[in-house]
């Protein structure tokens, strides 16, 4: 068994474990919006970089799990942590629950108390350690293996969260980018994985004097990871999310809730007319929907983008132009057609119909003849 020194590449390791140290305090520290996302973030990428000096410490310190027993590499909790920062970005309501504790079951049981018993048996039976090399490595090979079994797991399940996601403000856009960043920075990982164990396994003689081979990619790939997580996640979506929380904690419901919400008054509009009412305000539609005059009026202006007069508008535009292709149509003045979608004047429906359209009522007729 050769004990490597602190070479150039884990010095530079040692760098990623530093600035993951520092990305993690920073992700954690940030207030805006997301707390309880920051926290799980920072949780994940605080882990990750003592996985990395973990692998350095092995790489330099001949036995080191042996002479210190203690938990550093807690990888099962890599997917549960990401999941629910997922979790939390989509509902920043949500609380967290008992049955989320369930998440983190396997790495108490496998990260924590099986290998904290492995590392203190080994120590206190280095003879027999010693003359069973390969099969220790064996062992931590087919735990890789378990590792990459459960990450696949949880990236599929923030796969399924990033599609099933429902678009209700325009800050979405972004907020799905950064999932995903985040199936993109598992699946590399996965795909290591994938290459890697094989080949460990089909060389476990040889491992032990060309470790370099397997621990240094492995290395790089967490390094990558650090930067990936920590320094896109603070210079291009902590704020976008923050701010798309806060808009959405303001409702005080969950974002499915608030799209079924806005579905709810569009359905109003759409299917009961609301909007031919020429007196309608947005005080009488609120009260139709059984909502505070501010949760209407907040409502359409974060979901759609727009201030309830325009939106009344552009539904009125659109039923005017609906009229126009029935034959019976031809029967009323532009105006009386106008009035019959919730126009209340002649001014204002041609100063309206030219904003949407670029052209008056009755150019828009000509055209369609």
């Amino acid at each position: 068994m050769i004990d490597t020194s602190l070479d150039s590449s884990n010095f530079y390791f040692l760098l990623a474990v530093f600035q993951g140290v520092i990305l993690s305090l920073l992700i954690g520290l940030f207030r805006p919006g997301g707390k309880k996302p920051n926290i799980y973030l920072s949780i994940l990428i605080f882990l990750i970089s003592l996985n990395l000096l973990q692998s350095i410490l092995e790489a330099s310190i001949h036995a080191f799990n042996v002479k210190f027993p203690i938990p550093m590499s807690f990888r099962l909790v890599f997917g549960p942590l990401a999941y629910l920062h997922i979790l939390h970005i989509k509902d920043p309501i949500r609380k967290f629950l008992r049955k989320d504790l369930m998440h983190f079951i396997p790495s108490l049981i496998l990260d924590i108390l099986v290998f904290t018993i492995s590392f203190l048996y080994l120590a206190s039976n280095m003879d027999w350690a010693y003359a069973n090399i390969p099969l220790i490595q064996s062992i931590a090979i087919y735990a890789a293996f378990i590792h990459i079994v459960q990450l696949t797991i949880y990236t599929y399940l923030i796969y399924k969260e990033s599609v099933n996601a429902r678009q209700v403000l325009k800050e979405f856009n972004r907020v799905k980018k950064w999932l995903s960043v985040l199936i993109v920075s598992w699946s590399l990982a996965i795909g290591f994985h994938v290459i890697g164990i094989p080949i460990g396994l089909i060389f476990i003689d040889q491992l032990d004097d060309n470790s370099e081979w397997l621990y240094i990619p492995l290395n790089t790939i967490n390094a990558i990871w650090i930067f990936m997580l920590g320094y896109s996640y603070i210079i291009t979506y902590a704020k976008v999310i923050g701010n798309y929380m806060d808009k959405i904690r303001k409702f005080n419901f969950s974002a499915n809730d608030l799209d079924d919400k806005k579905n709810a008054l569009l359905q109003a509009l759409d299917q009961q007319e609301l909007y031919k009412d020429p007196r309608l305000t947005v005080a009488k539609l609120a009260g139709h929907l059984g909502w505070p005059i501010n949760s209407a009026s907040k409502m359409i202006n974060d979901t759609l983008q727009t201030n309830f007069n325009d939106l009344i508008n552009q539904y009125r535009v659109a039923a005017f132009k609906e009229l126009t292709l029935h034959p019976d149509s031809k029967k009323y003045s532009i105006l009386g057609l106008g009035q019959d979608v919730g126009f209340s004047s002649k001014a204002s429906f041609y100063r309206v119909f030219k904003k949407e359209t670029g052209m008056t009522p009755s150019e828009f007729i000509k055209m369609q003849a």
